[in-house]
């Protein structure tokens, strides 16, 4: 299916996992050791040789998709939209606590109720429209398996936070770990997908556009969020996934979070003649065609002490497969219960629309702050559906397809 040879650099080492990725996307877990076989030289070189392990998870669905942002505008409607990973108790705030007592979560991995979220892509028509890009994600969580102690990587506290990227960004500083943290694919059904730092221009990509982001992976010790989200946390020495925690003011390792979503930008290939711009049709929530202001955000959500476990038991399977962690009881994991809320926000974010949600303009090359005119209407209860749904601690039981009020 793929050709394998050694890879000598990071990039080439990322390369060969993005195909290992699409063959987990393709398929299913429960077989994907059989059909990477191929890979065993390969991740033994990346997991192993480097000090690192990890773990895959495509999560089973998107929880919701709204104009909600609690870390950057707690308690408010977000200026533009997001789609969002996770625990179903995300809304207008959220915290460890309430995480952990959602009901259901999207990710496979049943003890993760934590919320990832990033912006929602859009396809621009010629007559300043909009059409929604369906998107699917993948979290890979990496961590180094240090024989030292004063190396060992540290769960998430509770209550901790974080964003990566810039939402404001539209022009390239390549020597900023932090936008070397974004990249993009042009997925191409055979040969070389070209990585690029912001969203491909002038090319086709028929198999469609994935965004990558790696989060921060050294933290201060001390602080579970900042006055704009990052300050507290800082990248790896040598660059988003690489290099170690070596600054004195963050010295405390992480798990890194590494995050792509596979975009079906494909389903606009022939339209792109009906597009504003057709040599890069495309343009994010925030109102970004660059892709420079792409970003996303994590609040921990982890039922006490698993991640702990999973830090130093889950590095036994060097395809990134936690069946392994799963047999060892360190977590349970459903790859078929999918777990959904219903809007806070009133207002239609998908399909065709004929604006931006919350009226952002498409801006580039320089970005203006923008402040929508009207604000819809906050609605209230927040209903979570789950299919199938299960047994919950106290007994109670809850149908396939039913709803959790």
């Amino acid at each position: 299916m793929y050709s394998v040879r050694l890879a000598r650099t990071g990039f080439e080492l990322r390369q060969h996992r993005s195909a290992v990725f699409e063959v987990y996307r393709a398929g299913s877990l429960h077989n994907i050791e059989e059909t990477m076989k191929g890979y065993e030289m390969l991740n033994e070189i990346e997991s192993f040789a480097d000090g690192t392990a990890y773990w895959l998870m495509a999560p089973n669905n998107i929880l919701t998709t709204q104009r909600l942002d609690p870390i950057v505008t707690p308690g408010k409607v977000s200026t533009h939209v997001h789609s969002v990973l996770g625990g179903s108790g995300f809304g207008l705030n959220v915290n460890t606590s309430i995480l952990q007592e959602s009901e259901c979560t999207s990710i496979p991995i049943q003890e993760d109720k934590s919320n990832y979220w990033f912006p929602q892509l859009y396809f621009q028509k010629n007559d300043g429209s909009f059409a929604s890009v369906s998107g699917n994600a993948v979290i890979c969580r990496c961590f180094p398996v240090a024989p030292d102690s004063a190396n060992v990587t540290a769960p998430f506290p509770n209550n901790f936070r974080m964003l990566s990227g810039d939402t404001t960004l539209r022009t390239l500083n390549a020597s900023s770990f932090a936008q070397q943290a974004v990249t993009f694919l042009c997925l191409q059904f055979s040969g070389t997908s070209k990585r690029y730092n912001e969203l491909p221009v002038g090319v086709s990509c028929p198999a469609g556009i994935r965004s990558q982001i790696n989060f921060p992976s050294c933290w201060d010790g001390k602080n579970i969020d900042s006055e704009d989200h990052k300050l507290h946390v800082a990248f790896l020495s040598t660059g988003p996934d690489n290099g170690t925690c070596d600054d004195p003011r963050y010295p405390v390792i992480l798990p890194r979070i590494f995050m792509e979503v596979y975009w079906i930008s494909q389903d606009f290939e022939d339209q792109r003649d009906q597009a504003l711009t057709p040599s890069q049709p495309f343009v994010f929530a925030n109102g970004d065609p660059t892709g420079y202001g792409y970003h996303a955000d994590f609040v921990n959500g982890w039922e006490d002490g698993v991640l702990q476990k999973a830090i130093s038991g889950c590095n036994c399977n060097p395809y990134g497969d936690p069946s392994c962690c799963v047999d060892a009881g360190i977590f349970t994991f459903n790859q078929t219960r999918q777990c959904f809320i219903s809007n806070t926000v009133d207002e239609p974010v998908l399909g065709n629309l004929s604006t931006l949600p919350g009226a952002n303009p498409v801006q580039a090359p320089c970005f203006e702050s923008y402040i929508a005119t009207s604000t819809p209407v906050i609605l209230a209860p927040v209903y979570t559906y789950c299919d199938p749904c299960y047994t919950d601690s106290s007994g109670d039981v809850y149908l396939e397809g039913g709803r959790i009020t």
